[in-house]
C-alpha cells in the first residue's frame, strides 16, 4: 500500500514538473488577453420574395448585394458579397414554419487588381430553417432557428476548400409604432438579435463566428410589400485565431414582397404571419 502511495505521488511529480518545463505547444505565442481587429463598415441590400404555391406550401427566394468598406471609402468602398439562397417552405401551422434549399454566395477579392487573389470565388451552402411564432397583444414575435452546411475557401489563389457547420439562433420582433395591429400603412419597430455559431475541422478555438445586433425601422406598404432598414452591430472570432475578434457596424436595406402564385378561384383570404 505504501510503495502504491509513493509510486503514484512520483508520478504526480512527474507530471507536473514535465508540464511545468514544457509548456504547451504555441502557448507562448498567444496574448493573455482577447484582441479585436479594427471597426469595418459595410451596406447591405436585401430582397425577399415569399410565393406562395399552395395551401401551405411557400417558395423563399432571397437576394443580397453586399458592398464593403475600402482604405478611402466607408460602407460602399468596394464588392463584398452577391447572396442567393432558395428554399421550399412549408407552414406547419400559424405558430410553426419549416424550411429546406440551397445557397450560392459570390464571394468577390479584398483587394481588387492584386494577382496574389481571386477576382470571384464560389461559396455553396445547404440550409434548413425552423420559424416559431408568437402572437401577442400589439404584435409578434419569432424565434428562428437555421443550420447551415457550408463549403468554402479563401480568394487566396490555390487556397484549399473547407467545410463547416453553422448553428444559428435569432430572437426578434415586429412591434406596430402608429396602430395597434401589423396592417398596411403601419411603421415597425424590430429588436433583432442572433448569435451563430460554428463547427468543423478547422475550427479549433473560435466557435462564436457572429454575434448580431440589429434593430430596425420598417413600413407595411400592402400585405405584399413592406420596407425596412437599420444599423446592424455585429462581432466574432476569426476563424484562425479565436483570441482575434472582428467588429463591424453594417447598413442594411431590405425589401420584402409577397406574392400568391395559387390559381385564383384556390385563394383563401386568411392570417399570413409569415408572409
Amino acid at each position: 500500500m505504501i510503495k502504491k502511495i509513493h509510486f503514484n505521488y512520483l508520478l504526480l511529480c512527474l507530471v507536473w514538473t514535465a508540464g511545468f518545463f514544457h509548456p504547451a505547444i504555441g502557448q507562448s505565442e498567444r496574448p493573455d488577453q482577447s484582441l479585436t481587429q479594427p471597426t469595418t463598415t459595410a451596406t447591405w441590400n436585401g430582397l425577399y420574395g415569399k410565393f406562395r404555391l399552395g395551401n401551405r406550401l411557400y417558395w423563399d427566394a432571397q437576394f443580397h448585394y453586399r458592398r464593403v468598406s475600402s482604405d478611402d471609402t466607408p460602407l460602399v468602398g468596394r464588392m463584398g458579397q452577391i447572396y442567393n439562397r432558395h428554399a421550399l417552405n412549408y407552414q406547419v401551422n400559424d405558430r410553426l414554419a419549416v424550411a429546406l434549399g440551397g445557397v450560392l454566395r459570390l464571394n468577390f477579392t479584398p483587394d481588387p487588381g492584386n494577382p496574389a487573389f481571386e477576382d470571384m470565388v464560389l461559396e455553396p451552402r445547404v440550409w434548413h430553417e425552423y420559424l416559431f411564432a408568437m402572437p401577442f397583444n400589439i404584435g409578434m414575435a419569432y424565434h428562428r432557428i437555421r443550420i447551415e452546411h457550408r463549403w468554402n475557401r479563401s480568394n487566396d489563389v490555390g487556397a484549399d476548400w473547407i467545410f463547416r457547420n453553422r448553428w444559428r439562433y435569432k430572437f426578434y420582433m415586429n412591434i406596430p409604432l402608429n396602430n395597434r395591429k401589423l396592417i398596411p400603412g403601419t411603421f415597425m419597430f424590430t429588436p433583432d438579435v442572433e448569435i451563430i455559431m460554428q463547427s468543423g475541422k478547422p475550427v479549433i478555438d473560435s466557435p462564436l463566428e457572429d454575434f448580431r445586433v440589429n434593430p430596425s425601422i420598417g413600413y407595411i406598404h400592402s400585405p405584399r410589400l413592406k420596407y425596412s432598414v437599420g444599423m446592424m452591430y455585429t462581432t466574432g472570432q476569426t476563424l484562425g485565431a479565436g483570441y482575434m475578434y472582428t467588429s463591424r457596424w453594417v447598413l442594411r436595406t431590405n425589401i420584402y414582397l409577397s406574392l400568391d402564385f395559387r390559381k385564383k378561384q384556390s385563394r383563401i383570404p386568411g392570417v399570413r404571419l409569415f408572409d
